[in-house]
């Protein structure tokens, strides 16, 4: 929680985060509801709160994604010491690299993936199918690509608890139901029959490019790099471990998380091919970390008796052991994986107020990229007369600036048909800061 709140300090905003805020969070409670794939509509009304009551700054734009973080760590701790998995299991769930960005990152990824794991979480703990569907309810409400892994848990809920008979069938489905549909209809009645069609980009086209795409998110950038020779083994080899498992220790438990997730995954193909919904990938599709992870660490834990259910729980448990040591050599402060292009805006906007500040320069160009980062610093520093930077199309990419904010290979030839002199380079990414000859920097 520590390293979270340390990130979300320091860490440049993003593109996304910044959007959010100006499009959403800024404006009256109406907007709060907008339909629209960037408003993350439980986290865009906390974001909503608590830039209110603590003032705009980058800690309070991130506050909800941090609390999140810490109900999500509290359930993924409670989890493990109930169902007795071991320390790897843990280390897996939370410091996968890949879901301590969205821990940390103002969008509501990390809170619905925290109120799917509490779903799980309720009905271990006390068998709370009212609770379970409360925090569905508000899964679905932090993001709506959470859709089909929402129901299929509670598709999977219901049907344990209609298994286990503990009433009528009226009081069991009502119990279900109606805490998590109350959720829905009250926070995203509104955003969903207002949905615009056609604003869903980022997809992939198959189910190996979507789960690749979770493979590579998960195990991105290890230092020392020459670790990354793992990565194509560990995860099959994880899989293969656990299908044998799952057949020689037959463990209900795992078997049922095994299948809402492939029911889950069988969903989306369906929607996938029939033209409804393309298929999720990297974060929208973030929900099955936390899921296979948790399904693993089951199977890992209930071994049978016989000599080879013992040794396939060692195996997996070596592979989990494995895969937590390679999460730990993968933590990050400077960037989030899907925003990298964004590592450096703090930076840029430091050095635009010192040449305001130094020189009087206001009128400024910048790649699309980079507008909402800088307008979000704008707003926040209130110290430089710069206007509000606006969003330019790169084939009417003005002319006659006297600072350009650019992405350094992209517009390559632009600057060099501009004659322009380049005062900053990004650290980590491709960002410059760029002037014209004539002007005083």
């Amino acid at each position: 929680m520590g390293w979270a709140i340390v990130r979300a300090s320091v860490q440049s905003v993003t593109q996304d985060e910044a959007d959010t805020y100006f499009w959403f969070a800024s404006k009256s409670a109406d907007y709060i509801f907008h339909g629209f794939p960037n408003n993350h509509v439980l986290n865009t009304l906390l974001i909503w709160i608590t830039t209110r009551v603590f003032g705009l700054s980058v800690f309070s734009l991130r506050l909800p994604a941090l609390l999140g973080a810490a109900l999500y760590i509290s359930v993924c701790y409670f989890l493990c010491r109930r169902l007795g998995l071991h320390l790897a299991v843990f280390i897996c769930l939370v410091y996968n690299p890949f879901i301590f960005d969205f821990m940390v990152a103002a969008r509501g990824y990390g809170l619905a993936n925290a109120f799917l794991m509490a779903a799980i979480a309720a009905v271990v703990w006390r068998r709370s199918y009212a609770l379970a569907s409360l925090a569905l309810g508000l899964s679905f409400a932090s993001t709506f690509s959470f859709a089909f892994v929402d129901f299929a848990v509670f598709l999977g809920i219901l049907t344990w608890a209609i298994w286990r008979r503990e009433g009528s069938l009226a009081r069991i489905a009502g119990w279900c139901v109606l805490p998590g549909l109350s959720i829905v209809v009250l926070l995203c009645g509104y955003p969903l029959t207002h949905w615009p069609k056609g604003e869903l980009y980022e997809s992939a086209h198959s189910l190996r490019e979507m789960l690749g795409s979770l493979v590579d998110a998960s195990f991105y950038r290890p230092t020392p790099r020459f670790v990354e020779f793992l990565k194509p083994m560990l995860v099959p080899l994880l899989g293969l471990l656990c299908l044998g498992q799952l057949v020689v220790a037959r463990v209900r438990f795992a078997a049922g998380l095994a299948g809402i997730t492939v029911l889950c995954v069988l969903m989306h193909w369906v929607a996938f091919r029939i033209h409804i919904f393309p298929l999720p990938m990297t974060r929208t599709a973030i929900f099955l970390i936390p899921l296979c992870t948790l399904t693993a660490g089951v199977i890992a834990a209930s071994a049978g008796r016989s000599v080879l259910s013992q040794w396939l729980g060692r195996g997996i448990t070596g592979v989990l052991i494995s895969v937590a040591c390679y999460f730990l050599l993968c933590l990050r402060l400077s960037y989030f994986k899907d925003y990298l292009d964004d590592a450096d805006t703090k930076e840029v906007y430091a050095v635009l107020a010192r040449l305001n500040h130094t020189y009087g320069v206001t009128d400024t160009a910048m790649d699309g990229l980079y507008v909402a980062p800088m307008n979000f610093y704008r707003v926040l520093s209130k110290k430089e007369t710069f206007p509000e930077f606006a969003y330019v199309p790169s084939q009417d990419f003005p002319v006659g600036k006297s600072i350009y904010v650019l992405h350094g290979s992209y517009y390559a030839e632009f600057i060099k048909k501009e004659r322009l002199a380049i005062v900053y380079r990004g650290k980590s990414t491709e960002v410059v800061v760029a002037v014209r000859p004539d002007v005083p920097p």
